[in-house]
C-alpha cells in the first residue's frame, strides 16, 4: 500500500502519495513564516569550488599569490567553513634540497598554525626536482555573513636557489569551501 508524505503548516496539511517502498505516511511540518529552512547543526549549507590550471613557479622566498582561491558567503555568523585545498607541486633546487611551504589565508588573514605555513615536503638531494600532490584541510570559524575570499600563497624555502611550482604541468587545482550550519 502506497504511503503518503504530509505537508503541515500547523494549520493545513497537503498529502502526497508515495511508493509503497517508504513505508507508512511521514510528516514533514514547516514553519507558517516568511524565511529559511533552518536546517539541523553540522549540516552543509553550500558549497563553492574554485580551480587553477596555470603553473605558478614561485621563486621568492616571501609568500606569494598561487592564484588559487575562491568566495563565499556565510549563511550564518555561526556557520564554519570547511577548506579543502589540492594543487599540484614540484619543487628544484640545483645543486642543493628543494623545499617550499603553502600556507592559506582568509583575505589577509593567515588562517594556517605555523608561522611559516604548511611545508609542502618536497624533500630531495640536490639537482633533483621533487613532484608531489599538496593536500590542505582546515576548519575555519569565521563569525561572518560577509563575502569571505580563502586564498593559498607559498614561497621557496630550501637551501641555495631554486622554485615551487603550484600547477605543475598545468593540471586542475582545487580549492572547495563548504558552509557547516553552527
Amino acid at each position: 500500500m502506497p504511503g503518503v508524505i504530509k505537508i503541515s503548516d500547523g494549520s493545513n496539511t497537503v498529502g502526497l502519495t508515495v511508493p509503497s517502498s517508504l513505508g507508512s505516511d511521514k510528516t514533514i511540518t514547516i514553519p507558517n513564516a516568511t524565511g529559511t529552512l533552518n536546517l539541523q547543526s553540522g549540516s552543509v549549507l553550500q558549497t563553492v569550488l574554485g580551480t587553477h590550471s596555470t603553473n605558478e613557479q614561485i621563486t621568492n622566498t616571501s609568500f606569494e599569490d598561487t592564484n588559487l582561491d575562491a568566495t563565499i558567503t556565510p549563511s550564518s555568523t555561526s556557520s564554519k567553513i570547511l577548506v579543502l585545498v589540492n594543487h599540484s607541486t614540484l619543487s628544484w633546487a640545483p645543486g642543493a634540497i628543494p623545499w617550499g611551504y603553502i600556507q592559506l589565508l582568509r583575505g589577509s588573514t593567515v588562517l594556517t598554525n605555523r608561522s611559516l605555513g604548511m611545508k609542502a615536503y618536497l624533500h630531495g638531494d640536490g639537482n633533483n626536482y621533487v613532484a608531489a600532490p599538496f593536500q590542505m584541510t582546515f576548519l575555519d570559524a569565521p563569525s561572518s555573513t560577509s563575502a569571505l575570499t580563502y586564498k593559498t600563497q607559498a614561497k621557496f624555502a630550501g637551501s641555495g636557489s631554486g622554485q615551487i611550482e603550484v600547477g605543475y604541468q598545468n593540471l586542475m587545482q582545487h580549492i572547495i569551501l563548504m558552509e557547516i550550519g553552527g
